[in-house]
């Protein structure tokens, strides 16, 4: 107290103020660990939401030519490309075509039947990922003509469920019968197929589907022409190969994606479960506001008359305020501080657990713009919170000491 009781001015700077609330808070934290976990919860829950977000829709741009099967692709309904846009895409680089439609597999035996999600590939596919089954080998070789004059399909283990089959089973696509010769371990371009499905998928190839009849004026069939180009490739050049498309034929109607917006439905679905997220944080931290404000303000009455000795010797309102937010400062910073730490944790044990559930992997890495906001988030709410008890502080009047 020597520092009020000097002659001459008083120094009552923000570095006294700091000298003594350090001071103040060597007693220990006994009071203000109500204070510090809604802190840490509320940047917990933003920081690790955020961080979730960024890893997922930064995996799927770090993965956008294996998900979308190409460097850019065109989808068509309904018709196939015409001649000369077929020799467009061959003159950009290699083209993969698949061909994506719903159709019926019955059993042979059996009236049984499944909604089946049916595509049909060529020889270049897949130009990027791997398709693989879950009997090894060569999947695409497994899909040709057998012995027995049957081409092979392979299927989810839904579709086997749904019908009750085992691999090497018979069914009826269209009017053309196929055999299960395996089940479908990764298929590498499924999110970036486009549409919702509705059943499981069965793969076969471009010939095995003119077989089924199911190629029909009218029948709904979406033809993909996935384009690998040569040399580098850059967003300004997939762009200008859009423009250029689109200039050159007016009239196709197709739908143009590149591998830097390979699955935009998941990307919006990830944006808005985030934002969600984001606000349950927000919530919580604002929920955790109100325990802020009540510790500060039970911790203030319990300094009632220290505050008034404090003014007892000269200092000013401004400056007793200063000592306390100066505590109250700190106090949430050790709060921040710990939130920061588990939510930059939580990306990393996500990807860990959601590894078996998200076709695609997830990197995980620290993202300190998302942790900054969540800081910026707690220590707006620590404030916003204390100033209404730190503002009676600061009105204790120099009589409530006796």
């Amino acid at each position: 107290m020597a520092a009020f009781v000097e002659s001459g001015a008083r120094p009552q700077g923000l570095a006294t103020a700091w000298r003594f609330a350090v001071r103040e808070m060597r007693a220990g934290l006994k009071g203000f660990y109500i204070l510090i976990a809604c802190i840490a919860l509320g940047v917990m829950a933003i920081s690790g939401v955020n961080s979730v977000s960024r890893a997922m829709t930064g995996s799927i741009a770090a993965e956008g030519q294996s998900i979308l099967g190409g460097d850019i692709a065109f989808q068509l309904v309904h018709r196939e490309a015409t001649p000369e846009e077929a020799a467009f895409f061959r003159a950009q680089g290699q083209v993969s075509v698949a061909a994506t439609l719903r159709g019926m597999a019955r059993r042979t035996d059996t009236p049984d039947q499944a909604l089946v999600e049916i595509k049909a590939i060529d020889d270049p596919y897949p130009l990027f990922g791997e398709l693989t089954a879950t009997g090894g080998g060569d999947a695409k070789a497994k899909l040709q003509f057998g012995a027995d004059g049957l081409p092979g399909v392979i299927v989810e283990d839904a579709l086997l469920a749904r019908l009750d089959l085992q691999v090497g089973a018979i069914v009826t696509v269209g009017t053309a019968r196929v055999r299960i010769v395996d089940t479908l371990a990764s298929e590498p371009d499924k999110l970036g197929g486009g549409g919702l499905g509705f059943g499981p998928r069965l793969l076969m190839t471009i010939p095995t589907l003119e077989a089924t009849g199911l190629i029909q004026p009218g029948s709904l069939i979406r033809w993909h022409y996935r384009l690998k180009l040569d040399g580098t490739v850059t967003p300004a050049r997939l762009t200008d190969l859009e423009a250029r498309a689109n200039a050159a034929f007016p009239q196709a109607g197709w739908e143009v994606r590149s591998s830097g917006n390979a699955a935009p439905g998941l990307s919006r679905q990830i944006e808005r479960f985030a934002l969600f997220l984001t606000l349950v944080g927000l919530t919580a931290l604002v929920v955790g506001g109100v325990g802020v404000a009540n510790a500060v303000r039970a911790y203030l009455d319990l300094k009632r008359e220290t505050i008034a000795t404090f003014k007892c010797l000269g200092a000013s309102g401004g400056f007793v305020f200063s000592v306390y937010l100066i505590q109250v400062g700190l106090l949430a910073s050790i709060g921040i501080v710990i939130g920061l730490l588990l939510g930059a944790a939580i990306p990393f044990v996500a990807a860990y657990f959601l590894s078996d559930i998200l076709p695609i992997e997830a990197h995980a890495t620290v993202y300190p713009a998302e942790l900054v906001l969540a800081a910026l988030y707690g220590l707006l709410t620590a404030f916003a919170f204390a100033l209404w008890p730190l503002g009676r502080a600061h009105d204790v009047p120099p009589t409530a000491l006796f």
